[in-house]
């Protein structure tokens, strides 16, 4: 007895019924990638305060200082201040400095990106090879940056408690935003070569311009949400070492709310 073959109507059927399971799949399958991205990210912050609680146990609870300018050009004195090269220099180790949602065209293009410049491996093997690097153009170094108010030499020094440079000056270290993810400057904010904020500056602008005006420096929307509003979402360390991925809102709303400032945050 000959087998019964497919009729062209049940194939167009089953093609049909594949095509729906595929256009309901492929967004679940998006989405559970970019959790993943996410989870990955906000593992990568949680080392980098770790890393940085060592090195506070190794220098009297003083923080590790920011060096790299918002346009690339530095002296050879600030680039060995920068976190990611001293951190790096200090535990002799290549740090997890990009986060796998980071595709800034800042970028050298050897890391996929589009500008020319100084990566941080060619400076440090250049400074080890006992050469002066020219760092009047680098590339962009790190998909993560240092709150300011945490800084000791780029602050905004409106506080007289400022600097807040060590753990025992800060009220609320588990409140406290450290280490967050800076812009990938495809608006062309030259921010994404930096390795610091200035969150003091956020609320100069109308009500409600603070997201728009934040997201200048930094990537607010890496993990959900529109690039500038108060419902985006991006991965943020504190200063007690704890990591959490949190909607702008929660971390930021005015001058005197925010957890920013050692001050006011809590």
């Amino acid at each position: 007895m000959r087998a019964r073959a497919f009729t062209l109507i049940e194939l167009l059927v089953v093609v049909a019924i594949i095509a729906v399971l595929i256009g309901v799949l492929l967004p679940a399958l998006g989405s559970a990638r970019a959790s993943a991205r996410a989870v990955k990210c906000l593992s990568q912050v949680r080392q980098l305060e770790l890393a940085h609680a060592m090195y506070m146990d190794q220098h009297r609870e003083l923080f590790i200082d920011a060096g790299l300018a918002h346009g690339g050009a530095v002296t050879l004195a600030s680039v060995k201040r920068a976190w990611p090269f001293a951190l790096s220099e200090y535990y002799g180790a290549r740090l997890i400095l990009r986060s796998p949602v980071d595709r800034s065209p800042f970028w050298h293009p050897l890391d996929g990106g589009e500008r020319e410049g100084l990566r941080l491996d060619d400076l440090v093997q250049q400074l080890a090879d006992g050469l002066m690097p020219d760092t009047r153009r680098l590339t962009r170094w790190t998909s993560y940056g240092l709150n300011n108010y945490t800084s000791r030499t780029l602050n905004p020094g409106f506080d007289p408690r400022e600097p807040f440079d060590r753990l025992g000056k800060v009220p609320m270290p588990s409140a406290t935003v450290h280490f967050l993810m800076m812009t990938q400057g495809f608006d062309g904010s030259e921010y994404a070569l930096s390795d610091h904020i200035h969150a003091e500056g956020w609320s100069d602008g109308p009500e409600g311009s603070q997201p728009a005006i934040a997201a200048r420096e930094i990537d607010i929307a890496a993990h959900g949400g529109s690039r500038a509003a108060w419902g985006s979402r991006s991965s943020y360390g504190f200063l007690d070492g704890h990591a959490e991925t949190l909607k702008f809102e929660k971390v930021y709303r005015a001058y005197d709310r925010n957890r920013f400032y050692p001050a006011v945050a809590h």
